[in-house]
């Protein structure tokens, strides 16, 4: 089985990336990475600042060689499809995943993680770890520039010699630092990819620190398909995950179906 794996391992993968490193360190203008970053977070309604309440569903995707490799974060046979609710102010998220196994209910807040099972069993720490690095990382997904501005620090505006588009929409990229990092680690790095046309995020690259398992890689998540939201908010509405490093491989493909939105009083 080992050497079936293997096998498949090295026809799927590629072996490097051209997107640069997020633990690069990066010389350049905090002053124009956050100006760049307040406005994407203006083109998007700034949503973690202004909404109070945003449930969304979820349907997507795993690819097969990202389940074998990674099942603890994966967890596929429980997160085909979720609904979620986010409380911005209260820091505070609710997913109900839902798979071929059963649901999975996640609680998280910045200090606990709470995971459980339609199946009668207690989650091990190593599925807490899991489910808290999936929680925070959707809520950046779901609120993108506006998240980062109110978790981020140390952003620096890279002034790259080298094109980088995402299907032919040139992109400025924004280095930074997660401090606490995604789900229960100390801290991660991130690259946010800001439209250089309409200011909207097109991509998040990450590490992934949160998780014993994938100390080390990262990943991105590009964003398109945006629709207009409740509120004058402008949403993706088409995810695609792609782990970077080690190797490259497509991971994950979702869909937001259906979002409300609250607006918070006095914003």
């Amino acid at each position: 089985m080992k050497i079936l794996l293997l096998a498949i391992v090295a026809a799927t993968f590629t072996a490097c990336t051209s997107l640069p490193d997020p633990r690069s360190p990066v010389q350049g203008s905090e002053e124009h990475a956050v100006r760049l970053l307040e406005q994407s977070a203006a083109r998007a309604g700034k949503p973690w600042r202004r909404l109070e309440r945003v449930e969304v569903a979820f349907e997507g995707e795993w690819t097969r060689i990202v389940q074998k490799l990674q099942p603890e974060l994966v967890n596929a046979e429980f997160r085909k499809s979720s609904r979620e609710v986010y409380q911005p102010r209260l820091k505070r998220v609710e997913q109900i995943h839902t798979g071929p196994r059963g649901i999975k209910t996640v609680r998280r807040t910045p200090t606990s993680i709470e995971v459980s099972f339609t199946e009668y069993r207690v989650a091990t720490e190593t599925e807490k770890d899991a489910a808290a690095l999936v929680a925070d990382a959707y809520t950046m997904f779901v609120f993108g520039a506006d998240y980062l501005l109110a978790r981020g620090q140390n952003w620096r505006f890279w002034p790259c010699m080298q094109r980088r588009e995402i299907d032919g929409d040139p992109c400025d990229l924004i280095f930074g630092t997660l401090k606490p990092g995604v789900g229960r680690s100390d801290e991660d790095q991130v690259i946010a990819w800001i439209s250089q046309r309409d200011k909207r995020l097109r991509r998040v690259q990450f590490t992934l620190n949160g998780l014993a398992s994938t100390v080390g890689a990262d990943v991105d998540v590009t964003f398109d398909d945006f629709r207009p939201g409740p509120n004058g908010t402008d949403w993706p509405s088409h995810f695609l995950e792609t782990v970077r490093r080690p190797l490259t491989v497509k991971a994950h493909e979702w869909r937001m179906t259906s979002l409300t939105a609250d607006r918070a009083r006095g914003s």
